[in-house]
């Protein structure tokens, strides 16, 4: 009797070399995702570099073995071995990259307070004159290099990319090994880089991993020599503000486009592996960009406001997406630390919250709320919660972002407060009343600050048709006998000639039954409807 071949009976070393040819790193995961652990484990083993393919780290690296070696990686490993079928391929890669973000942020944060502290020192222990010497020629080293580097390259394909990198790195020589600094003011830097980054957007992949790294770890390595070249500042014109070195990294990392310029047309939009080389660069240096003049608000108002809504489809798009998060999770996180937000700075602050609802960018909305003490405190302000009910009602799309939000865990602790209780309530929201009830059902007792329960502030500060909006309150438990501040209760305000045609909607349709004698008010036994629809 023959036995069947399958393709699990082929050994390991095999199964890798067939899986290599399944298509790149997202298509092998994708292909995979979900089947035994046997098959998971061949995906994720290191001589395939699936990982590392995914978060475009070059695997001729030197530091692939850190990654390989790191808790990152035995983490996220772990995590794709335990997915469950009912997660999605799209929540893993946004756990790994989220892990690779993190994990960046810490290296390359360590790897720059060590290169400061090499340079300070060698710069203390030079004379003026040598200063003066070393300054003048990174200054000349630096003016050599082409601005634009398409028209060069085409020119002199055969020598770009190895006299440029020779001369880049000769600028990282000086700096970090000799203790040069470099005198460039913050505006003129700015506009070089708005030019090299423009220029070098032509560049494909394959074009040199080699100068892309010499690229980035050059601008670390100047800033390290020259702090102020990226502090931020109150720019006074717009044409200041685009120049300035950090709106630059800003307006790429979340525009995802640099700044226009008349010589170049139109406008290159970004490669992702030239994005990911500007997060780092930007990871590198966010820890040193604030200062005493310059609060931290400023940064989140340009991210806020520059945030484009992307729904991630490709893995780029989840990469892009993630990466954006995880940066504003950076930043909200310093926030809470130093900074405290003045009554103006809150102004700007709910003009960017708005636009979120507006634009339905849910998973901004969660992160600040999460994220931020700050920005908590904006949402439980009286006008605010109006102003983002007004949002959310607006129509059929916006009362489903509603409840999206209402199932939120954190959020929800927001949506359960008496304010929006009573906000839906002069709304008739009935639907998203009755949800929200159903979330926290002690709402049913709340009281606005005259007293009034949801069932008397309905009769008293609302018009028009409520006995349906009114039957479901006194279903959930209302208490009929409650009395406000001014000695009213539910019987006394149907009695309001405001509330004539309220109390004979509420007979008609058998929801009460009044004894006039004893002024006492019954339901009427129904049951109760809870759906959210």
């Amino acid at each position: 009797m023959s036995s069947i071949s399958t393709f699990e009976i082929l050994p390991d070393e095999i199964l890798l070399i067939i899986i290599r040819y399944c298509g790149d790193a997202y298509s092998i995961c994708k292909s995979f995702f979900g089947l035994n652990q046997r098959l998971i484990s061949i995906v994720i083993d290191k001589r395939l570099h699936v990982f590392a393919d995914l978060l475009h780290m070059n695997r001729n690296d030197p530091d692939i073995n850190l990654f390989y070696n790191s808790n990152l990686f035995y983490e996220i490993s772990h995590q794709f071995l335990c997915l469950k079928a009912k997660q999605t391929m799209k929540e893993f890669l946004q756990l790994l990259i989220s892990f690779y973000i993190k994990e960046k942020y810490k290296q390359l944060n360590e790897e720059f307070q060590f290169n400061l502290k090499k340079f300070q020192f060698q710069r203390l222990h030079l004379t003026d004159n040598e200063i003066n010497n070393l300054d003048n020629e990174l200054n000349r080293t630096f003016s050599s290099l082409p601005i634009d580097f398409d028209s060069y390259r085409i020119s002199k394909p055969k020598e770009f990319f190895s006299q440029s990198i020779k001369s880049i790195k000769q600028i990282e020589s000086l700096i970090l090994t000799q203790g040069a600094s470099f005198q460039y003011d913050e505006f003129n830097f700015g506009m070089i880089i708005n030019k090299w980054f423009i220029s070098k957007m032509n560049f494909t992949q394959d074009d040199n991993q080699q100068f892309l790294n010499s690229f980035i770890q050059m601008f670390k390595s100047i800033f390290i020599s020259n702090l102020s070249l990226f502090k931020i500042k109150s720019y006074e014109t717009t044409y200041e503000k685009i120049n300035s070195p950090f709106y630059f990294l800003i307006y790429s990392i979340y525009q995802l486009k640099y700044f226009p310029d008349d010589r170049y047309e139109p406008n290159h939009s970004l490669k992702i592996h030239w994005y990911k080389a500007e997060i780092n660069l930007f990871l590198s240096i966010v820890d040193h960009l604030f200062n005493e003049e310059f609060v931290l608000e400023h940064c989140l108002f340009e991210i806020l406001d520059k945030t484009m809504l992307i729904v991630p489809s490709t893995f780029e798009e989840i990469f892009i997406r993630t990466s954006q998060i995880e940066i504003l999770k950076i930043l909200l996180h310093k926030y809470n630390q130093y900074d405290k937000t003045t009554c103006e700075q809150y102004d700007s602050f709910l003009t960017i919250l708005y636009n979120l609802f507006h634009t339905e960018q849910l998973d901004i909305i969660q992160l600040i709320y999460k994220e931020s003490r700050n920005i908590q405190y904006l949402f439980y302000r009286l006008e605010t919660c109006e102003e983002i009910v007004n949002i959310m009602i607006k129509n059929r799309e916006k009362k489903h972002l509603f409840q999206i939000l209402l199932n939120d865990e954190q959020l929800r602790i927001w949506f359960i407060n008496k304010d929006l209780l009573f906000i839906l309530l002069k709304k008739k929201q009935m639907k998203i009343i009755k949800y929200l009830l159903k979330l926290s059902p002690l709402l049913i007792h709340q009281l606005d600050q005259d007293g009034n329960d949801p069932i008397l502030y309905l009769c008293l500060h609302v018009s028009g048709c409520r006995h349906r909006l009114i039957e479901f309150l006194i279903k959930v438990g209302s208490d009929l006998s409650c009395i406000n501040s001014k000695n009213i209760n539910f019987f006394n305000a149907l009695q309001m000639t405001r509330n004539k045609k309220l109390l004979n909607k509420l007979i008609e349709h058998e929801i009460i039954q009044i004894n006039y004698i004893s002024t006492e008010v019954k339901q009427v036994n129904h049951n109760v409807i809870d759906s959210f629809n």
